[in-house]
């Protein structure tokens, strides 16, 4: 607790946009207890708050087009987000699952200037306390939302072997 009231003082010392608490408690139960499939945040009121999640009954592509949707990720706005993608990696002898922790920085090219210089400013306090996430992915347009994008951009990174990805991206 003492780590996040610091970068709660950061936070509000690199942009003046102090982050709710609540927002590290909703992350906690994806990260930590698997509880939810995506969380979305935003900045409302002048401090980042939680916008939405959903619980984990829908996956991959289902998943991320409901994180990503209009509602969620609205045109002229900026957001963060969070998606635990699960991963089947299939080498050829064994199939296992594993799951990854995807921070999404959602800057429409179209959102005002100054919201995008506050979202952006407050971006790195607010991700420093999201621990666990394996990429941090950038998308400023709808074709940058989709899943297959996401996917073809952080493959490596992810470490989702050729043949593994091939299936994500046809699924």
């Amino acid at each position: 607790w003492w780590r996040q009231g610091a970068l709660l003082r950061d936070a509000a010392m690199s942009s003046g946009v102090p982050i709710d608490p609540a927002c590290f408690t909703t992350y906690n139960e994806l990260q930590a207890h698997h509880k939810l499939r995506w969380v979305v945040f935003g900045i409302e009121d002048n401090c980042i708050k939680t916008i939405a999640f959903a619980d984990t009954a829908k996956k991959g592509r289902e998943a991320w087009a409901d994180f990503t949707s209009e509602a969620n990720c609205p045109d002229g706005t900026c957001r963060y987000g969070v998606f635990d993608l699960d991963i089947a990696i299939d080498d050829g002898v064994h199939e296992r699952s594993n799951s990854k922790i995807v921070f999404l920085n959602w800057a429409d090219d179209n959102a005002k200037i100054k919201v995008k210089m506050v979202h952006a400013s407050s971006k790195d306090a607010f991700r420093k306390g999201l621990t666990g996430v394996a990429v941090d992915y950038q998308a400023a347009d709808r074709d940058e939302l989709k899943y297959n994008s996401m996917l073809e951009m952080k493959a490596a990174e992810l470490k989702i072997p050729k043949a593994s990805l091939e299936k994500m991206l046809t699924n």
